[in-house]
């Protein structure tokens, strides 16, 4: 398991790839994604974002690189799915992912357990594996530095409630700006980058790396991308 500080000098101002697929995305599969893994790798990649126990545990096989590990899970009557319960960290715990990724929002968690809870456990069961809080607003982002996370992200921008349909990218990239005057811990900036030039300013900006997923490992949403662009010049 990779030290805090090493985790930090190899991820200050780089890439983290996020090679992800779950339900029925077609790359859902255990030797799928593990090839995707393998080709990012090739590529540069050095520390990689993963989900679901199967595919991290296939995935270990392949690389040392520093894994930021979670398992997407629904809960019914529930809004929070990334690593939600003590259930999907004690199998994180077991793979001994260098750095938990936890939904950090302030919404209800299954089984009448806190943030504050699944922290403390975590850091009871292993000391040294990093904390990273999945953040969609300010909000958030403050009681998770209150917290004492290790990294901040702002993973859940768009992908609540209160954030739908708003981005890092928006307003000259706002929410990062303002997320950096609130916290003293690395900034981790994710969703929605696709462009060279956004990387590069929000980097700039002070955020310590960025998280790269579909721009770079889900064919399906490049290739609509690709269509959808196409198709709108055409009719313009």
């Amino acid at each position: 398991m990779v030290q805090k500080n090493k985790f930090l000098q190899i991820t200050k101002n780089k890439i983290i790839v996020s090679c992800q697929a779950v339900d029925q995305e077609p790359l859902n599969n255990v030797e799928a994604i593990t090839l995707v893994a393998k080709s990012v790798i090739e590529g540069g990649a050095q520390v990689l974002r993963l989900s679901q126990k199967d595919h991290i545990q296939s995935i270990q096989k392949i690389t040392k690189f520093p894994i930021i590990g979670l398992i997407k899970q629904k809960y019914q009557g529930f809004e929070v799915f990334i690593t939600p319960t003590k259930k999907e960290i004690d199998d994180l715990l077991e793979l001994k992912v260098d750095c938990i990724a936890l939904d950090a929002t302030l919404r209800k968690r299954p089984n009448n357990e806190t943030l504050e809870e699944l922290i403390q456990y975590i850091r009871e069961k292993s000391s040294e594996t990093l904390l990273m809080a999945d953040c969609s607003n300010i909000d958030d982002v403050i009681n998770a530095n209150r917290l004492g996370f290790d990294l901040i992200s702002t993973t859940l921008r768009g992908y609540t409630k209160d954030t739908a349909g708003r981005s890092n990218i928006e307003n000259n990239y706002s929410f990062i700006k303002e997320c950096l005057t609130k916290i003293n811990v690395p900034l981790i900036a994710e969703g929605g980058f696709w462009e060279h030039d956004d990387i590069f300013n929000v980097l700039k900006l002070g955020a310590h790396s960025v998280v790269v997923g579909s721009a770079i490992t889900r064919p399906k949403d490049i290739t609509i991308r690709y269509f959808n662009e196409l198709e709108k010049r055409m009719k313009g």
